[in-house]
């Protein structure tokens, strides 16, 4: 099903791809008049938010650090609809998640041997955090085992079964994420428009055996790699018309393999999306997109000890549906004759979710970018 999809969000991409490639002008390829404002490529890509979204020169190397935060609060949701504490409490689960953030620092390292292909290496290194609250009444804690004045934060332990009703817990993991290699194909070239293939490999050095003060593994979405060897295809279409950029890009991550050395594996994940923008000055751009991003659920299961209290503990309540939308700046700074850094910002936000199971809704994403092409 997800193949399907995926197949059909790249069929569309490749077909506008054709569609502009046959309907350019033969003049698209010819010089800009002196009054037509040159557009750099650069400043109409939303970069900051995207990976793999243009290609280099021959010859040229880049050299990038991108930041970027994602949020998670409020209210449960099982699909599109809120659910009370109560229902998650009938569902069986004693604890649900209050509050999740996850940080990242990617290093964006591109260098082209030739105009046609662009290599990439991007390693990760992430941080999550997460508060857990207790939801069952029934528990209030006076039969645990702790002296009575304990700090209510739960922070100082690992696990959160039984935690009494209202109890908050804290906990975080961080480290190294898996590395994406990747390498991207010139299929078209002109003044109006630009087409590229991508490959990308993600390998697998991050850690999937995360655990607990007390032994037990964390929630899946907390381990800082996914333990398998993912292979990311992905189709990216672009163009420009004096001061207004467009442009399109669908991958899909699939996952080789359905367990890692701790027995799960995480769910493929298609992502397409779609972008306007404009060039406000020289050297300063403004981009709008919609992305969509769908996720399966969590495959196979722990291998050693871990929790069923929560949501997250359990591999039903991963993945699902999720259209965002983005808008950012890029702006490259100058610095005396030759080109300088190009600074990027991009905040999106969710417009639709329908999310597997019992989870918490994401409440924004922001990425911030800083690239220098030599």
């Amino acid at each position: 099903m997800q193949f399907t999809m995926f197949a059909g969000a790249c069929a569309l991409v490749s077909s506008l791809a054709v569609s502009a490639v046959l309907s350019a002008p033969a003049h698209a390829q010819a010089d800009i008049d002196a009054d037509t404002i040159e557009v750099h490529q650069q400043l109409l890509t939303p970069s900051a938010g995207m990976m793999n979204d243009h290609m280099h020169e021959g010859g040229e190397a880049m050299i990038g650090l991108r930041l970027e935060r994602q949020r998670y609060s409020g209210t449960n949701r099982s699909g599109t609809d809120e659910i009370s504490d109560a229902d998650v409490l009938a569902a069986g689960y004693s604890v649900r998640a209050q509050s999740m953030e996850m940080d990242m620092v990617m290093l964006d390292l591109m260098f082209a041997p030739t105009s046609d292909l662009t290599l990439m290496v991007m390693p990760h290194y992430m941080w999550h955090r997460m508060e857990m609250v207790g939801i069952d009444p029934a528990n209030t804690g006076m039969d645990m085992d702790m002296p009575m004045d304990m700090p209510m934060d739960h922070s100082s332990h690992g696990g959160h079964g039984g935690m009494p009703y209202g109890m908050v817990h804290a906990h975080g993991t961080e480290g190294f994420g898996d590395t994406l290699v990747s390498a991207s194909y010139r299929l078209a070239r002109s003044h109006a428009f630009n087409a590229h293939a991508t490959l990308g490999l993600w390998v697998p050095t991050g850690a999937v055996d995360r655990t607990n003060a007390d032994g037990t593994f964390v929630h899946y979405g907390m381990q800082s790699g996914s333990g398998t060897w993912d292979i990311e295809p992905a189709v990216t279409v672009s163009g420009q018309a004096g001061a207004i950029g467009w442009g399109g890009q669908a991958s899909y991550r699939w996952r080789t393999d359905d367990s890692n050395a701790s027995g799960f594996a995480f769910g493929d994940k298609a992502r397409v999306t779609g972008w306007l923008s404009y060039l406000l000055a020289a050297d300063v751009g403004t981009t709008a997109r919609l992305e969509w991003e769908h996720e399966g659920a969590v495959l196979g299961h722990y291998n050693a000890a871990h929790n069923h209290s929560a949501p997250s503990d359990i591999q039903a309540n991963y993945g699902g549906d999720v259209i965002s939308a983005a808008f950012g700046v890029n702006w490259r700074l100058p610095l005396a004759n030759r080109r300088g850094p190009q600074l990027g910002a991009e905040m999106a936000v969710p417009i639709h979710q329908r999310l597997n199971g019992i989870q918490l809704p994401r409440d924004w994403r922001l990425s911030l970018s800083l690239a220098q092409t030599f």
